[in-house]
């Protein structure tokens, strides 16, 4: 259970709106003059609850429908449980939409109605949280294989019970005896399943998706508030009715995170996400237009609700029909469109990966045989030798980094750059780039400050590939910083995640050109800040693919701030203790001469 509370601390506005349905509903239990008998104020009452029914039932079952496919989860005992409690909470809500008392049947108390409310979630609850367990594997094998006969138990059973509930509704009302034991056994069992499959739907990381998996917790937690109500609330009261708008907004979560997968996915969903959304949206337009024409063509003779419904859902499923067959059309046409953008993606990466490899090997050929010679090797060397040396090593090595950029910015992108992480002293590597790169500020006679907060994290990281970010970015503050000019790098512990930032002196960057920066060979347009546009692509996605960030604004100093984020838990973080002095007297190197002298902060 921590794990979810943790998922909720680190993210307050789920906590505010999991919070107010159950503040809305102590001050209804508190103060009973607010907690009106709604359902004896008005017939509108009823009416709106025989709607809502409805509509809540048809996206119940659009969930069924595409949970499945929608969120990526292959056919498992998961999916099919999970499956079946959407189909079991939207056949119930039907049946208490139809058996809404003094809409379709009369009755002031119908138990048919009063039933299938009590029994919706608490059907439903067992069914997802069946989809939590961790079934053997020969049970797994035995529920999946033999799947279609657990839908057809599933059907028959809510088919019976609309049976003789409808027809034998006497059935029912005998069993009012046992009120109000029986209704609360149901519903602590159904909270206390509903929490559970809450906890387990966050902790099992279902669909490989943090988002999809914190917003299927939110819709369990929603549902265990409704249930809360039906058991707490009174009957006919706003306590009680408060599960109306819960279910609905459970119901709407689980389609957002269904929406969301069509939307995040690589190949163009743009039939499934119409079909979800779309067949919704032309459901409540049915349901509104069977109000309206039942009002505009009631004369008190032979027009009811009943009779419009079906012609209703024959007009909506007709509209549905033909703009779905329009919308797969366009749907296959941008979808082979791709395809073929892909396999030119892919024909221009491996042309590239065969340049770049051809261009290697040589130039590391050429490098070595630099290297021999300004060690005099193969000889003694003038002093103009061995600067002009000097010089076409450090461009032979631009180069090759220009290469090493260029072919992971290629594998980061097509996904073939695996991340090794490993628990990292990401305050002490940076130190150590940053101590690397004195040479460098050295000869220009630049000054490169290092501070740090004290007790930083240690935090998972590829540690390889974030020392080359640290070092691009150090190269690139020092390459643009004029002679004498300053550059100062910082790192700090903010909320949840590591802060870098990286201050120069240079010309910056101007704010129309902040974002293109980031692109592959972008330059800035008239600006003194120029290079293979590389370098900072690699930074980007490096940080990106460890779920962080990357930014460039305008720097105190007055050129450029690139300011890059890291993440980490605060559950795996290891604070340790410095061995250096506190951050009040503790200070980098300056190096304006070559000589290392300490400066204040």
């Amino acid at each position: 259970m921590s794990e979810l509370v943790f998922h909720i601390k680190r993210r307050p506005g789920t906590a505010v709106f999991l919070a107010i349905p159950l503040v809305f509903f102590a001050l209804l239990r508190f103060l009973p003059g607010l907690d009106v008998h709604a359902w004896s104020l008005s017939w509108y009452t009823r009416l709106i609850q025989y709607y809502f029914g409805a509509f809540a039932s048809f996206i119940a079952l659009i969930a069924a429908l595409f949970a499945n496919s929608a969120l990526g989860e292959k056919t498992s005992a998961r999916s099919i449980f999970l499956t079946i409690g959407f189909i079991a909470l939207s056949a119930l809500f039907l049946f208490s939409s139809l058996a809404t008392p003094n809409i379709l049947i009369e009755g002031a108390s119908n138990p048919t109605f009063i039933w299938s409310i009590r029994l919706s979630l608490p059907i439903s609850a067992l069914f997802f949280a069946a989809s939590t367990i961790d079934w053997p594997q020969n049970a797994e094998k035995f529920i999946v294989r033999f799947r279609r006969l657990f839908w057809l138990a599933g059907l028959l059973l809510l088919l019976t019970f609309g049976i003789f509930a409808f027809g034998q509704p006497a059935l029912l009302e005998s069993l009012m005896q046992f009120d109000p034991i029986l209704p609360n056994l149901f519903g602590a069992l159904s909270i206390t399943l509903l929490l559970w499959t809450a906890w387990r739907a966050r902790v099992l990381n279902w669909y490989g998706s943090t988002m999809i998996n914190g917003r299927l917790a939110v819709v369990f937690l929603l549902l265990a508030e409704a249930q809360f109500s039906l058991v707490f609330g009174v009957a006919g009261q706003l306590s009680w009715l408060m599960y109306h708008p819960l279910v609905l907004a459970a119901l709407i979560v689980t389609l957002s995170a269904i929406l969301n997968s069509f939307h995040t996915s690589r190949d163009v969903q743009l039939s499934r996400y119409f079909a979800a959304l779309g067949s919704i949206l032309i459901a409540g337009l049915s349901l509104v237009s069977v109000e309206i024409s039942f009002r505009w063509l009631n004369t008190g003779v032979g027009v009811n609700r009943t009779s419009l419904i079906p012609l209703s859902i024959a007009q909506g499923t007709l509209s549905f029909v033909v703009l779905y067959i329009i919308v797969f059309y366009l749907n296959q046409l941008i979808n082979e469109r791709n395809e073929a953008l892909r396999r030119e993606q892919h024909l221009r990466s491996e042309l590239t990966q065969l340049i770049v490899h051809d261009l290697k090997s040589p130039l590391t050929v050429i490098l070595s045989g630099m290297n021999l010679m300004s060690k005099q090797s193969l000889g003694s060397l003038t002093e103009t030798q061995k600067r002009l040396l000097t010089n076409l090593e450090k461009s032979g090595e631009d180069i090759l980094n220009m290469i090493n950029d260029l072919l992971d910015v290629e594998r980061l992108e097509a996904g073939a750059l695996t991340l090794q992480k490993s628990l990292t002293d990401t305050m002490q590597l940076l130190k150590n780039q940053t101590e690397e790169s004195k040479i460098l500020a050295s000869t220009n006679k630049q000054k490169l400050f290092f501070t740090h907060d004290a007790k930083l994290p240690q935090i998972r990281v590829d540690k390889g590939l974030i020392t080359r970010v640290f070092a691009n970015l150090l190269s690139n503050a020092l390459k643009f910083t004029p002679d004498r000019g300053t550059v100062k790098v910082h790192i700090a512990k903010g909320v949840g995640e590591l802060v870098i930032t990286v201050a120069d002196s240079g010309p910056g960057v101007p704010k129309h050109e902040r974002d293109r920066i980031f692109e592959k060979f972008a330059q800035v347009e008239g600006g003194e800040r120029r290079g293979a546009g590389l370098g900072l692509t690699f930074c980007k996605m490096v940080v990106e693919a460890h779920g962080g960030n990357l930014t460039v604004s305008e720097s105190e100093l007055g050129g450029a701030l690139f300011q890059l984020t890291l993440p980490f838990s605060e559950e795996e973080a290891i604070l340790f203790e410095e061995m250096a002095l506190p951050p009040a007297s503790y200070a980098d190197w300056a190096l304006d001469t070559g000589h290392h002298t300490p400066t204040p902060n």
